[in-house]
């Protein structure tokens, strides 16, 4: 996995501008759903090196000044102003952000098209457990929560049609009343009124793996 990421850099040599650009338009999307800032160093023609979280990218009057939060807190931040042309070097403290989109890029299925989705994956399930496990979302979803859902659901039914074919997981499926789907800056699994709650990510870079996808839903059957 470490070569692959590798790889995939190698493949988009990016220059210092070009990169803080990147990673701004990332810090746009973390800060959106909370999370933090790429983190960087930035190595100045002058021997100066400023380290922090990447705030964004911005043009002033013809000069592009990349701004830094070097400390403080959220509502008192201790920022830097840095000109990109001063930059010589950039050190991004995970750099697979660059590789591993933050979003999807698929468009947000429609109310109808998630429904009719999760029909379907459903009544696939019922071969596997024998009877009819209902699929729902917990509540109104907006776009971002369809599309995580909808990114959700293969991966989902795989890891349950998996436990089912268990006989001990059959058992434990077949005292569920049904599955609720949703969505969260954070994915997790929860159980209540006899019904799995799974709540998918929103962010894809923090798409559920199968095996730690089947762990979070074993605990809890």
């Amino acid at each position: 996995m470490t070569d692959d990421v590798i790889a995939q850099l190698m493949a988009t040599p990016r220059s210092p501008r070009r990169l803080l650009e990147d990673l701004a338009a990332l810090a746009r999307v973390l800060a959106g759903h909370d999370r933090p800032r790429p983190e960087v160093e930035l190595y100045l023609a002058g021997g100066q090196v400023v380290r922090g979280r990447l705030a964004g990218v911005v043009d002033d009057g013809g000069a592009t000044i990349a701004m830094v939060i070097t400390g403080g807190q959220p509502r008192t931040p201790a920022l830097a102003y840095v000109r990109v042309d001063q930059v010589v070097a950039v050190i991004a403290a995970d750099a697979s952000l660059l590789v591993r989109a933050p979003v999807s890029d698929q468009p947000a299925p429609s109310k109808l098209e998630l429904a009719r989705a999760l029909g379907a994956r459903a009544e696939s399930l019922t071969t596997a457990l024998g009877r009819a496990l209902p699929m729902t979302t917990v509540a109104e979803l907006d776009d971002d929560g369809r599309r995580a859902v909808a990114a959700l659901l293969p991966t989902l039914v795989d890891t349950l049609r998996a436990i089912a074919r268990d006989g001990m997981g059959k058992q434990a499926l077949d005292a569920l009343a049904g599955v609720e789907l949703g969505a969260a800056a954070q994915p997790a699994v929860q159980r209540a009124d006899g019904k799995l709650v799974v709540l998918a990510p929103k962010l894809a870079m923090d798409a559920w793996a199968p095996a730690r996808l089947r762990a979070e839903l074993e605990k809890l059957l």
